[in-house]
């Protein structure tokens, strides 16, 4: 009893042990191949980064080391393959000639997902890389259509793969002519035949001749076409000849030619030699399984077994797999005879196909589900997308109304100070003319003075002057002794030169200048506020009493059209008054001027005098002896001057 429990114990110790230690070696290997894959990649970065290769080289060596782990039967994760493929990235988005590697960087991504089933991810990557073909300018690079296929193939749906095949005949058959001519690139008709292998398939199975034969020759032109323009990229040249190979051999199987279908192996199996430079390790999984079905068909058990044990050690490449190895031992074993052992295995392959449906169902459960929230979230994405662009388009209509709205208020201060600068500008200038107009009016009293003066001097003393020469004549002629005749004539003739000159002075002083006519001075201040203040924008009232201003002199009119002008401007510049009222009038012995208008008022600095306008009026009545009072109120401003008049002057009145 003991013996057998120790004995038992000892066995399972064993198994445990072994187990233990092929765990270990498995996963000793696994991070062998993971560090003999980082560094692979990160030898071919260094010598990118030290120069010793070329960014054209280093795509071209990176992506051929990816495809040749791939026919090794190396799966990589996404974020594995990713970090593996950085510095790639990196080269094909950030250099812009070299924007074309970004297909070959998705397509990587797109080989490891559909070598190895994982449906969804080859689906999102031929969106990826029809994407950057749309970029390009090409609208339809068959990626999509081409793994729809193989996913249908594999689900053995030939119907859906006709269905896809269908709807893209006319443009698969106008590829030969455009591959010709140059009009679309090669890998897009590489694609083509990829999309026509499983259709080709598909009418196999519906046994349909005609469109087998149809489909294969649209293969065979298009193949040809691509040769037409060898030499072409490597890879694109071995695949594009195995998949006529393929074709071939499809079409020999079909046709029961199954010793020409074996020649076409052969032929398969010479790519490997004439394409030595490339991964061709994909090569050997599907020429073991296509030698299965042609020893199956030449009924050679022998060689049928072989390859069968090379199948069962070869890489696993995908879950239908294990299915397909029984599904081969039970052909080997009804090909014996052995109907038992046959019905064994394919009782194993339907289980294993069961298993396979069932984690395809898990797959499509978990792929419809994550399409459905991925739609709802991409819905509310595009609501939240649509507020977010809602409350953007507002913010941009805000502000650029608040910047018309600051923009429309700017140039109405600019308009506004441009109008007030030109009003004052006017005003000035109609100020200086008026003043030079008192300045003349000024020398025209001087002149008349003058006139008076010749007048006087024409009228008396050139008058007496005369009498007094005549006088001397007559004596002169009396005068008997010549002596004093000669003396008197003397003096006669120098009277007569005086006389002669004082004359010559009066008209010259008379005939000056012709008198100008001199405007009132109510005329003058209308004038100036006419230019100054405009009709249309204020309302004036003028009134003067010009008998108050008749012995006014020239000196005090022209020192109250300036002040006049200076509060003009005030009014303009800061009280944005609509009324304006100038009055002028004589009260006792002073002369009143009052300038009043409805506008804002002035603040308690300003109503102070502390503006150079009012400093400029203080200081002009302050030189004439007079005074003067600032009122202002929020309804208006009121200044009163009072200058003193001359006492006979002010008698007058």
């Amino acid at each position: 009893m003991n013996h057998k429990f120790y004995s038992s114990l000892k066995r399972l110790l064993f198994f445990l042990c072994s187990f233990l230690f092929i765990f270990i070696q498995a996963n000793k290997a696994n991070g062998q191949t993971a560090d003999r894959t980082q560094t692979e990649f990160d030898q071919l970065a260094k010598a990118y980064k030290t120069g010793s290769l070329k960014a054209e080289e280093y795509l071209i060596k990176a992506d051929s080391l990816t495809h040749q782990l791939l026919s090794e039967g190396r799966n990589f994760e996404t974020k594995e393959l990713v970090n593996f493929l950085s510095l790639y990235e990196e080269i094909a988005w950030s250099i812009p000639k070299y924007s074309y590697a970004r297909k070959s960087y998705y397509m990587l991504f797109f080989n490891n997902a559909r070598m190895f089933k994982k449906k969804g991810a080859s689906m999102y990557y031929a969106e990826k890389i029809t994407e950057e073909y749309k970029r390009e300018g090409e609208h339809n690079p068959l990626l999509e259509q081409l793994q729809k296929c193989k996913i249908y193939q594999e689900q053995r749906l030939y119907d859906k793969v006709i269905a896809v095949f269908e709807k893209e005949r006319e443009y698969l058959k106008s590829l030969p002519e455009l591959v010709r001519k140059d009009k679309i690139d090669h890998s897009i008709a590489l694609n083509a035949m990829y999309v026509l292998s499983p259709t080709l398939m598909g009418y196999m199975k519906k046994n349909d001749t005609v469109e087998v034969l149809k489909t294969a020759n649209l293969a065979r032109q298009i193949g040809k076409a691509i040769q037409s323009k060898y030499p072409i990229g490597r890879s694109r040249m071995l695949y594009n000849d195995l998949l006529m190979i393929d074709i071939e051999h499809s079409l020999a199987n079909f046709q029961k030619r199954y010793d020409v279908a074996a020649k076409e192996l052969g032929r398969m199996e010479k790519l490997k030699t004439t394409y030595k430079d490339q991964a061709t390790n994909f090569i050997d999984i599907n020429l073991v399984r296509m030698r299965i079905e042609n020893f199956f068909n030449l009924k050679k058990p022998d060689s049928l077994l072989a390859y069968i044990k090379r199948y069962e050690s070869s890489p696993n490449f995908g879950k239908s797999q294990s299915a397909d190895l029984d599904e081969f031992k039970a052909k080997l074993q009804a090909l014996k005879g052995n109907y038992k052992e046959a019905y064994n295995y394919i009782s194993d392959a339907l289980q294993h196909e069961r298993n396979l449906q069932g984690t395809l169902m898990a797959e499509t459960s978990d792929l419809l589900y994550a399409y459905t929230q991925a739609e709802h979230s991409g819905i509310e994405l595009q609501k939240a997308e649509k507020t977010k662009q809602d409350r953007t388009n507002w913010l941009i209509i805000i502000s650029i109304s608040a910047s018309v709205l600051i923009l429309i208020i700017y140039l109405t201060m600019v308009y506004r100070s441009r109008k007030a600068k030109i009003q004052i500008e006017t005003l000035n200038n109609v100020a200086n003319m008026q003043i030079i107009a008192m300045e003349e009016a000024k020398h025209q009293a001087v002149r008349d003075e003058q006139q008076r003066l010749g007048q006087d001097l024409h009228d008396g003393l050139s008058a007496s002057i005369a009498a007094f020469t005549h006088q001397l004549e007559v004596l002169s002629m009396d005068v008997a002794d010549v002596t004093l005749r000669d003396k008197f004539i003397s003096l006669r003739v120098n009277m007569a030169k005086t006389y002669e000159a004082v004359r010559s002075k009066s008209h010259d002083w008379f005939n000056a200048s012709d008198k100008l006519q001199e405007l009132s001075f109510e005329k003058q201040v209308k004038l100036l506020t006419d230019h100054a203040l405009p009709n249309n924008r204020y309302h004036k009232m003028i009134h003067i009493d010009d008998h108050s201003l008749v012995n006014v002199d020239t000196d005090t009119r022209i020192a109250l059209l300036r002040i006049i002008q200076e509060a003009i401007t005030n009014i303009i510049k800061h009280a944005k008054a609509k009324n304006v009222d100038i009055l002028i009038y004589s009260e006792e012995n002073s002369l009143i001027l009052t300038i009043s208008d409805d506008g804002i008022g002035l603040d308690e600095k300003k109503s102070s005098g502390n503006t150079i306008g009012l400093d400029s009026i203080r200081r002009r009545i302050q030189y004439l002896n007079g005074e003067t009072t600032i009122n202002s109120t929020a309804k208006g401003t009121e200044i009163m001057i009072s200058l003193p008049l001359v006492a006979p002057y002010a008698d007058l009145y």
